[in-house]
Order: structure tokens, then C-alpha cells, then sequence
């Protein structure tokens, strides 16, 4: 991670290096019918959630393993969401039942001559922000939020909440701005190598077919062709980084130790301990959020704002590969219950040719596969945010030992983002060891 820092000052220039793009794919893809298949697919998934969450009254199908409510959302929908939108572009925008309802209802409000109320543009994406605070909080301490009827009645009140949003002020900007699947979907396709032409999915929707295009590019190419991150853009990134490191810290002996500290010198804490987990997680995302502030502040270019601007989007790598080092295992082994709670929607211990009923195995990938996996993923990803900062500061055409000084304090916090997350993974391999 160091060494990359100084290589990328030697070794790459803003606008030196040709543009990689493959042929246009979407001739291809379009063939397949993908776009109308996968949306079937995710609106009969959204069924079977409502269908479990509500429809499940045994004393199994209140399990997390055994509803398809808990296991579709919070392992499935979830952590897929993240892994294809990194590792292979933005396919929520066009399989998304939210995204089709939201634009199928802005069509028809257009028709009727309705006027959606201009969205306030200093909100940016922080209400996406809170919103994934929120998801966060309810996945890693809200201890009902694993309950299948809660989960099922979360999604409902969700999803008429977005087609609320989206009559008021409109479907691009609702989605783009407020619906926090969609934001997380693509801030983290600017890191996948697949590019969309034109960029935005509404624009790319809203063109013929036969002048779309679908590329195979670089990882990471989007952190400089793409537009730039809109207000609160890169606090999402920080937060949605700063969470997922809380939420493997949270799955140690240290932080059992940790907090055992705080409970046994507060009896109200002992009480509520839910309480001294959420200024926890709070205090992590406060973090990661003064450091990068303090960071962009010492580069000097222009304030804090303005650096804060201009280097977000460089911490996308380290956001999307962290996600997907911390999860993956997760999705392997937690994955496996999906055909049976598909199977079994009501826990009536349904078993058609043993689909309903069958072991878990916990042992899919050896500990150690699994770290090297981790340490490729985090390190490949920290040097590409490393090389995505470099070419950012390379605008300013400096020269090459000024930009290295200048770049110092956000390398060393990058290093810092890399240690940080390569302990807490250890933590938790030890932990399940």
C-alpha cells in the first residue's frame, strides 16, 4: 500500500493512459433478455418476503434460517446487492421491482399533467445517508429487525414509501438521491468494470435501444470517467465503509471485552445495551468521517470542502472490496438456507425431493482461503484507490515529488483503513477458529 503511493507518482500521468473499452455488449445481452428477466425474478423474491414474513405462523418460521423473509433480505438481497454492483456493474437501476414501480407510477403522473415539486438540491444524497445509518442499525443491533413480520412489514412500508417520494418529487431524483439500495447500487458500479452508455440509468432507459451500449472496462475506471459524487456522496461512501468495519469489530473478543468494560460500571447500560452499541457504531462512523475530514484539510487544495469532493469517490475501492471481503464467506455459508426457505415459505416443514430439508455446511471455503481471499481483495483495492487519488491530484499538474508530498496524509489514511480492516478480519477468523 505504501510503496504504491510513490509507483503511482512515477508511473501514471492524468490523461496519459489510453482508455481501455471493450465492444459494445448489449446487442448481446439484449438477446437474453435479461433486463425483463431478472425483474420477474427480484418481484417474485419481494413476494415470497411479504408472503413469509406474514403468512408464517409456526414456531419455525419465525427462525431467521428457516423464513424466506430474513434470509432473502438480510442475506441474500443484501450482500448480493453489493457484490454484483462492484464486480459487475449497476444491474439493481434495471431488475429493481422499487425502480419499476417508482418510474411505471412517473410515467403515468406525467400523463395527468402532474408536476413533481423540484427536489431541494443542498439535500443531495443525505438522506440516503441517514437511511443507511438506519439499515445499519437495524441489521447490527435492532434485535426485531431479525424478526421475519418485521422484516416483511419494513419492506412493505418501504416500498410505499419510495413511490411516495418518487409522485413528489419525481422518479429520477427520488431514486438518485433518496432510495438507498439505488445509491449503494451505484456508488459502487463506479468501481465494477462494466460502463453504460449514456451513464445515467434513467437516460439510458429512456433511449432506443439500437443506441445503447454496453462496455467492459478497467475496475475502477468510473472513479474519473464518471460524474462527480453529489452532496453527501461521500459521506455515504464513509459511512457505508465505517459500518461494515463496526460490524466485523462487533463479531470479536475485543469488542466483547470492550464493552463488557462499559457494562459493568453502567447498570443502565447493563440494561440497555443496545443503547452503548449504537454510540459505539456512531462513534466509529464519526471516525472515519473526522479523519478523512482531517486528511482533506492538510491537503490544502482549494479547503476542506472542495478536497472532500474531489477525493470520495477515490474511497469507493476500499468501501466495495472491504464489503465484499467481510461478507462473501457469509453469503456462502448463510446462502445455503435460500431453496429451503424458498421451498418451505411458511415453516410447515415442506420437503419436496429433500429441497426443504438438508444440512448447512459451514466448511465451503478452508479459514485460510478465505484470509488470503480477504488480503488479495482489500490490498488490490486499497492500491487502486491509492492510483484513483493520484490521477485526481494529477489535475492540478504538479510535479511528481510535490504531488507525493502533497498525497502523504491521504495515503497514510488509507494505510491506516487497510490495517484497521485486515485486524478486525484476523479478529474474526480467530473468533470462528
Amino acid at each position: 500500500m505504501a510503496l504504491s503511493a510513490p509507483a503511482a507518482a512515477v508511473a501514471v500521468r492524468e490523461g496519459a493512459r489510453r482508455s481501455v473499452r471493450s465492444r459494445n455488449l448489449y446487442p448481446a445481452l439484449r438477446r437474453l433478455r435479461l433486463g425483463p428477466i431478472g425483474l420477474a425474478l427480484s418481484t417474485i423474491l419481494f413476494a415470497f418476503v411479504l408472503l413469509g414474513g406474514f403468512g408464517g405462523r409456526t414456531v419455525e418460521a419465525h427462525e431467521f434460517f428457516e423464513n424466506p423473509a430474513t434470509v432473502l433480505v438480510w442475506v441474500d438481497f443484501w450482500v448480493g446487492l453489493g457484490l454484483v454492483s462492484a464486480f459487475v456493474g449497476n444491474v439493481w437501476d434495471f431488475v429493481s421491482p422499487l425502480s419499476a414501480a417508482a418510474r411505471g407510477l412517473d410515467r403515468m403522473l406525467a400523463r395527468r399533467g402532474f408536476t413533481s415539486l423540484p427536489y431541494p438540491a443542498r439535500l443531495g444524497q443525505w438522506p440516503a445517508v441517514v437511511l443507511l445509518l438506519g439499515w445499519s442499525w437495524s441489521e447490527l443491533i435492532w434485535g426485531p429487525a431479525k424478526e421475519p413480520r418485521t422484516v416483511a412489514a419494513a419492506a412493505l412500508v418501504y416500498f410505499l414509501a419510495t413511490l411516495l417520494g418518487s409522485a413528489a418529487f419525481g422518479a429520477e431524483a427520488w431514486l438518485g438521491q433518496c432510495e438507498l439500495f439505488t445509491v449503494f447500487a451505484r456508488a459502487f458500479a463506479r468501481f465494477a468494470p462494466t460502463e453504460l452508455e449514456p451513464r445515467s440509468p434513467d437516460d439510458w432507459l429512456a433511449t432506443a435501444p439500437e443506441a445503447r451500449t454496453v462496455r467492459l472496462r478497467r475496475f475502477g475506471a468510473g472513479l474519473r470517467s464518471d460524474p462527480p459524487l453529489p452532496s453527501g456522496g461521500g459521506a455515504f461512501v464513509l459511512a457505508t465503509l465505517a459500518t461494515v468495519v463496526y460490524d466485523g469489530w462487533s463479531q470479536t473478543n475485543r469488542f466483547a471485552a470492550f464493552e463488557g468494560w462499559f457494562l459493568d460500571r453502567s447498570g443502565f447500560l447493563a440494561r440497555h445495551d443496545d443503547v452503548l452499541r449504537t454510540g459505539l457504531m456512531v462513534a466509529i462512523v464519526a471516525a472515519f468521517v473526522l479523519a478523512f475530514l482531517l486528511v482533506c484539510a492538510l491537503l490544502g487544495e482549494g479547503g476542506v470542502a472542495e478536497a472532500a469532493r474531489r477525493y470520495s469517490p477515490t474511497l469507493i475501492p476500499i468501501a466495495a472490496v472491504y464489503f465484499a471481503a467481510h461478507y462473501f464467506d457469509y453469503l456462502l455459508v448463510a446462502g445455503q438456507a435460500t431453496l429451503g426457505v424458498l421451498v418451505d415459505p411458511f415453516g410447515h416443514s415442506w420437503n419436496p425431493a429433500g429441497l426443504g430439508e438438508y444440512p448447512i455446511h459451514k466448511g465451503v471455503v478452508p479459514a485460510a482461503a478465505v484470509w488470503w481471499a480477504q488480503v488479495v481483495l482489500i490490498v488490490a483495492g486499497h492500491v487502486l484507490g491509492v492510483v484513483a487519488a493520484h490521477r485526481v491530484a494529477a489535475r492540478r499538474g504538479a510535479r511528481p515529488a510535490l504531488l507525493l508530498a502533497r498525497q502523504a496524509p491521504l495515503v497514510m489514511l488509507m494505510v491506516a483503513y487497510t490495517v484497521a480492516g485486515l485486524w478486525v478480519l484476523a479478529q474474526q477468523i480467530k473468533v470462528g477458529a
